[in-house]
C-alpha cells in the first residue's frame, strides 16, 4: 500500500551545525552541565556565543546534510539557532545553483542576531524567519529551571539564563521588526519567565505574533492555560518523552503529572508543532512518529500525532506500508518513497 499526504516538517533541528562541526554530538551530561553553569556564572545564555563552522567546503557539506534530510522524508527543516553568518552565505550559494533538496528556514541565535541580523529573502526555498533565545538548561544534566528542586538533587532547582525583564529587553527590537521569536524553555520556572517576557513585549498582540516556546516539557496547569490564552506556540520533540523517561522518573517529584503531557496542550487549545532537536534525537520523522505514539506519560491517536508532524503547505510525502495499522511499531517499517517540497 502507498500513502501520499502532507509532508513531514522538522521545526527544530541543528542539522547544519552538526554537519559543519567536527564533533558529532553535544557531549556528555557532565560537559553540558559544566557549560550551562559557566553560562549562568557569566550572565549569558548558550546561544550568545558566535561559533564558526569547522569543516571546509561548507556549501558541499550543507548540501549533503539537506539531501539526507530529504531522503528520510522531510520536506522542510528549521535550523534552530544559526550562530555564524557563513551558514547563510553557503546556503545562498547553493540556492543560486537551483532548488534546494528541501525547504530551509533559519532561526538566528540571539548572540549573532544582536550583532548581525540578515534580511528576509522572501524565497520559498530558503529564508530567515526569526530569532532563537535560550531561557534554561536541560533535564538530563539537571539544569532546566524548575519551581521545585529535583528529587535526586534536592539542593538544585536548575538554572535560569534569562529572567523575564532581561529577556523582554532582548526580544523587543526583534519583535518590533516583525521577526518570529522562539525561546528554549524546558522547566516550568523557565516557561513562566518566558511567558512573562512575551506578555511584556507583545501584550494583547501576542496571538498575532505567535511566539514559540521550544520544548515546554515540564508544565503546570496554569502555564498551559496561559499559553492557550496568549496564543503561544509549543514546539515539542516527538521522541523526548520516551527517551527522557528515566530522567523524569528519577528527578521529578511524583513523576511531575504535567511532564510531557502534549494532549493537555492540545485540549487547552495551544498551537503545537514538532521538531526532532537533531542530533539529540534522530532526524527520521517516521521513527519520531513511532516514539511520539509510545509516550509513557500521555497518549495521542495516530492521526493527531501525524497531524502534529506534517504540514500540507510545505509539501507532500509518499510512503509505502500500512499507515492504518494501530501498532506504533509498524510505522518504523514504512518506507519513504518520495518527497515533494513546495516551492
Amino acid at each position: 500500500m502507498e500513502w501520499t499526504g502532507p509532508g513531514f516538517v522538522d521545526h527544530h533541528a541543528h542539522l547544519l551545525r552538526a554537519a559543519a562541526l567536527l564533533a558529532e554530538s553535544w557531549g556528555s551530561a557532565e560537559a553540558i552541565r559544566a557549560l550551562h553553569h559557566s553560562c549562568a556564572q557569566h550572565g549569558v545564555s548558550p546561544v550568545d556565543a558566535i561559533e564558526p563552522p569547522e569543516r571546509g567546503d561548507l556549501p558541499g557539506v550543507l548540501r549533503s546534510a539537506l539531501q539526507r534530510a530529504r531522503s528520510v522524508g522531510l520536506v522542510e527543516i528549521w535550523e534552530a539557532g544559526v550562530r555564524h553568518p557563513s551558514y547563510w552565505a553557503a546556503l545562498h550559494a547553493l540556492r543560486d545553483e537551483g532548488p534546494l533538496p528541501l525547504r530551509v528556514r533559519l532561526l538566528v541565535a540571539a548572540g549573532l542576531a544582536e550583532r548581525e541580523m540578515p534580511a528576509r529573502s522572501g524565497d520559498p526555498w530558503l529564508d530567515i524567519t526569526g530569532v532563537k533565545f535560550y531561557a534554561d538548561g536541560w533535564l538530563g544534566p539537571r539544569t532546566c529551571a524548575v519551581s521545585a528542586a529535583f528529587r535526586d538533587d534536592p539542593d538544585n532547582a536548575g538554572l535560569l539564563f534569562e529572567p523575564a525583564d532581561r529577556l523582554a529587553r532582548r526580544i523587543e527590537p526583534f519583535a518590533a521588526a516583525g521577526w518570529l521569536i522562539a525561546t528554549h524553555a524546558i522547566g516550568d520556572r523557565a516557561i513562566e519567565s518566558v511567558l512573562d517576557a512575551y506578555d511584556k513585549v507583545f501584550g494583547a498582540g501576542c496571538r498575532a505574533a505567535a511566539p514559540r516556546i521550544e520544548h515546554a516539557q515540564l508544565l503546570r496547569p496554569d502555564l498551559v492555560a496561559r499559553m492557550a490564552a496568549m496564543g503561544v506556540v509549543a514546539c515539542i520533540q516527538p521522541g523526548f518523552a520516551l527517551d527522557d523517561r528515566s530522567h523524569a522518573e528519577a528527578a521529578l517529584e511524583d513523576e511531575w503529572p504535567m511532564a510531557y503531557r502534549w494532549s493537555a496542550l492540545l485540549d487547552a487549545g495551544v498551537p503545537v508543532i514538532t521538531g526532532s532537536d537533531y542530533p539529540i534525537d534522530g532526524l527520521e520523522p517516521l521513527r519520531g512518529l513511532a516514539k511520539l505514539l509510545r509516550n509513557p506519560f500521555d497518549s495521542l491517536t495516530q492521526s493527531v500525532a501525524l497531524g502534529l508532524m506534517t504540514r500540507r503547505e510545505a509539501g507532500t510525502v509518499t510512503l509505502s506500508g500500512d499507515l492504518e495499522h494501530g501498532d506504533a511499531r509498524a510505522i518504523v517499517s514504512m518506507r519513504v518513497i518520495a518527497t515533494a517540497p513546495a516551492g
